[in-house]
């Protein structure tokens, strides 16, 4: 069962959601006198840029009057529930520095904060652990991390290490994906926990004071539940999902957020970040090479951009908040940020539920079974311990370990076999290089020797003529095997080619004998071109 399930993900391709909230304008902008320039359609998730023709439509749109609820309850929530059958989730909002991201979000915090005014964050984890408490049929498991990305340096915001230095980490990458040794991942049992935790993380995230925003996020932030659930009753399948809630810093002009010294170097590093995700989202959203064997997605050229790799274009249902200003003082920023918004829509992820298979669910049944007994063996008398059925249990393991040590040893012993000889065909083709080059050298300097010499001695001409003989025999041996390994290496690409053994150790040795005769062909022509200098 749980195998066809994940079967039928695979097959699935679901494209990345975007949301888009106008915030109301700031009082700054009002005294300015900044008038309106975007416009909702009405009952239409479209935004019109006021004067203009210029359109976009997302999935979904909301205004300045809306709530922070409707915005949960529409957009949010319908994905949240993705989560509990194993699936990948994440929540990423974008915008312009001042956009009202981290209050969308609710990265910040505060446990005296109204209810009401919560962002996305709190909401997920009420709704995630409400989940929990109405399914006691089954066991889960949730642990919390928080990370922060400033200057390109990657903190863990949940360490208990007192300097902010030893709290760096590290972006490493497996055959499973990113990973990021040495991360704290808290264990959280309530809301209340949760909470705690975002609000003690959240006051150690870098904030400061621009000409655009009085508490500016000068990092992107990433806060990760990860829930694993088990059926007590064994019924149905584990499994293990991530729900990444990412507050990016905002792109930000110099001109409009007057920075200097830290700040400025603050805003250059986080409009990289941006840049590079801005390359990666068009990318992926480019519809005439979406899903091009060679398609190359840039997702190394920045942290932030690997860090996202999974949720942009992999295993993930994600969900875009592109958050803008309606002050035409912005609207160069705004447009900027539709039409991120607008190619991140274009962006087709493939999630898979993060089931155990059938076979290993299987497996651990059998190993956890197999545990029970030896327990119970060991509670009863000696009698009972060596008991047949005990006994045979016993070798049976034993002979397991064994079979599975023997298989590692001959996998090493295999990798290490594989990576010689890889060391050594390079050696070979390295060397195999050098003779060519020597061989035309010499073929040209015998060429010259005979030019140079037009009246010689019938005796000393049959030598050289010997000689240079000899270098043209060796030239075509080391052509020959030169031909002879292309072939091989053609053969691996066509398996109804089939080259003996036997075959290649003639050749081999033909190489070998060739090889020598150059050899000794340079030697002579040396001692030759000395006697007639003589």
């Amino acid at each position: 069962m749980c195998t066809s399930e994940k079967k039928m993900a695979e097959d699935k391709v679901i494209p990345v959601k975007v949301a888009l909230r106008i915030r109301p304008q700031s009082t700054k902008e009002t005294r300015e006198g900044c008038q309106t320039a975007l416009e909702l359609v009405e009952n239409e998730p479209q935004v019109l840029i006021s004067n203009s023709n210029k359109c976009w439509t997302y999935d979904y749109a909301y205004d300045g009057e809306t709530e922070q609820i409707q915005i949960y309850s529409e957009s949010v929530k319908p994905i949240l529930e993705k989560i509990f059958k194993g699936f990948n989730v994440t929540v990423l909002a974008y915008g312009q520095t001042g956009s009202g991201k981290t209050y969308t979000m609710g990265t910040a915090y505060n446990s005296t904060q109204d209810v009401e005014l919560e962002g996305v964050i709190p909401r997920v984890v009420r709704d995630i652990f409400k989940h929990i408490e109405d399914n006691s049929s089954t066991e889960f498991l949730v642990k919390a991390s928080f990370i922060e990305l400033y200057n390109e340096q990657l903190f863990d915001l949940l360490s208990k290490k007192p300097r902010r230095e030893e709290t760096i980490v590290d972006i490493r990458e497996d055959v499973k994906g990113i990973k990021i040794p040495g991360l704290t991942e808290l264990p959280v049992s309530s809301l209340e926990s949760t909470m705690n935790v975002i609000e003690k993380a959240s006051s150690g995230r870098v904030t400061a004071a621009t000409a655009m925003n009085l508490t500016s996020s000068r990092s992107h932030a990433i806060f990760t539940l990860c829930v694993e659930s088990r059926p007590t009753s064994g019924g149905g399948c584990p499994t293990m999902s991530k729900f990444h809630m990412v507050d990016l810093a905002g792109s930000e002009r110099q001109n409009k957020t007057k920075a200097k010294g830290v700040r400025l170097k603050e805003g250059i590093n986080i409009n990289m970040g941006l840049l590079a995700l801005g390359n990666v989202i068009s990318a992926l959203g480019d519809e005439s090479k979406s899903g091009g064997a060679n398609q190359h997605i840039p997702y190394r050229d920045s942290k932030l951009t690997r860090l996202l790799q999974d949720s942009l274009g992999g295993n993930s249902h994600t969900l875009m908040i592109a958050c803008v200003s309606p002050a035409d003082s912005n609207i160069d920023e705004t447009i900027s940020t539709l039409r991120y918004a607008d190619r991140a829509r274009k962006i087709k992820n493939k999630p898979i539920a993060n089931k155990e298979s059938g076979e290993l669910g299987r497996l651990r049944g059998q190993v956890q079974q197999l545990q029970l007994q030896l327990l119970q063996c060991q509670g009863v008398s000696n009698a009972n311990t060596n008991s047949e059925e005990f006994q045979i249990m016993k070798e049976h393991v034993e002979r397991l370990e064994a079979e599975n040590s023997q298989l590692t040893s001959a996998l090493q012993s295999a990798l290490e076999d594989s990576a010689h000889m890889s060391e050594k065909l390079l050696l070979s083709e390295q060397a195999q290089e050098t003779l060519r080059i020597k061989l035309s050298e010499l073929s040209a300097q015998t060429e010259d020797a005979l030019k140079g010499f037009g009246d010689m001695p019938f005796d000393k001409k049959e030598l050289v003529n010997k000689l240079r003989s000899k270098v043209e025999s060796v030239m075509d041996q080391q052509k020959l095997s030169e031909k002879t390994m292309l072939e091989h290496d053609m053969s691996r690409f066509n398996p109804s080619r089939n080259v003996s053994l036997n075959e290649s150790g003639g050749v081999g040795d033909e190489a070998r004998e060739g090889t020598e005769d150059g050899e000794a062909g340079e030697g002579g022509a040396d001692e030759e071109g000395d006697e007639d200098a003589t």
